[in-house]
């Protein structure tokens, strides 16, 4: 008996404390699991005048296992929808135009509430982040299914980022090809940026994000890496991937980084707060060279040209 009334004033506890959460943790557990989902993963992302690049990062997340993309336009002024209208046209593109300060975690919440059932599990993450599968062809919606399907109180799988820098460009490659056969410096493995994560969720186990790298799941739920060691915040020290990691091309070429400073940060409420050069300086680690991207690149290429 005593046991049972320390629980109950545990629970009234958190209801106290938040309140909110507490009843939304309730109703989560009355939900049912879909047994079938429209997509198996979908991919979230706040963009602004990504015209240049946006192209190469949906087909290649189309081509590395993604069914469906979730794109909130936070106030582009160039030619990005027109580049997305085909693939918008043809149901793999969601486009949603989303104005206002500081709407990153806004999207992803939007997005969590609208799409939940849509998708077993949905990838938040930025547009010059790839998600890349280290065994060539192995689709990431395989991989994050054999993860997280075998541990009950998985919430998301962290993924680690591993950082690209410049590759030695002070100016934008112009003769041809994209970011994945552009930039194929990297750091170290335990290099700067390196233990930062961002997370694959199953939506439905997700209460909301504070955070963009990492998610508050409902209670009882929690992230994993891949070896299925519990990540409790947006680091995790993980130097030997094995399955997937998050290619972060972070800085490009000193340019590209300039005329990226002009158009602030999606999750800041100060519109004056830009990127630093020293910030370049700092991430601008050309360590290693690792051409594995060429793989997906080529791919692209080859799809392209029989188009």
């Amino acid at each position: 008996m005593s046991e049972i009334v320390g629980k109950m004033k545990k629970s009234i506890k958190f209801a106290l404390r938040q309140p909110g959460q507490a009843v939304a943790s309730v109703i989560n557990r009355l939900t049912v699991e879909p047994d079938v989902f429209d997509n198996k993963l979908g991919i979230v992302v706040i963009i602004k005048n990504e015209g240049p690049y946006i192209e190469e990062w949906v087909r290649y997340h189309l081509l590395v296992g993604a069914d469906i993309i979730y794109i909130y336009d936070n106030e582009s002024t160039d030619n990005t929808r027109q580049i997305l209208e085909p693939y918008i046209s043809s149901g793999k593109v969601v486009y949603k135009y989303f104005p206002g300060i500081a709407m990153q975690l806004p999207a992803y919440n939007d997005a969590l509430r609208r799409y939940k059932n849509s998708c077993k599990y949905i990838a938040f993450i930025d547009a010059d982040e790839f998600l890349f599968p280290l065994n060539e062809g192995e689709s990431v919606a395989n991989i994050v299914s054999s993860i997280l399907d075998v541990e009950p109180k998985a919430g998301g799988l962290a993924v680690n980022w591993r950082m690209f820098g410049s590759s030695f460009h002070e100016e934008k490659p112009y003769g041809g090809g994209g970011v994945l056969e552009n930039y194929l410096y990297r750091a170290f493995e335990n290099g700067k940026g390196n233990d930062c994560i961002k997370s694959v969720v199953n939506p439905r186990r997700v209460y909301r994000y504070c955070h963009v790298h990492y998610p508050m799941y409902y209670f009882g739920y929690y992230s994993i890496d891949e070896t299925g060691r519990k990540v409790t915040g947006w680091f995790n020290i993980n130097n030997n991937i094995k399955l997937l990691r998050i290619n972060h091309y972070f800085t490009k070429s000193k340019e590209e980084w300039i005329a990226r400073r002009s158009i602030g940060k999606a999750d800041a409420k100060d519109r004056t707060k830009t990127r630093t050069m020293q910030e370049f300086y700092e991430h601008d680690n050309n360590d290693i060279y690792d051409a594995s991207a060429l793989y997906y690149s080529n791919l692209l290429n080859k799809d392209k040209s029989n188009a």
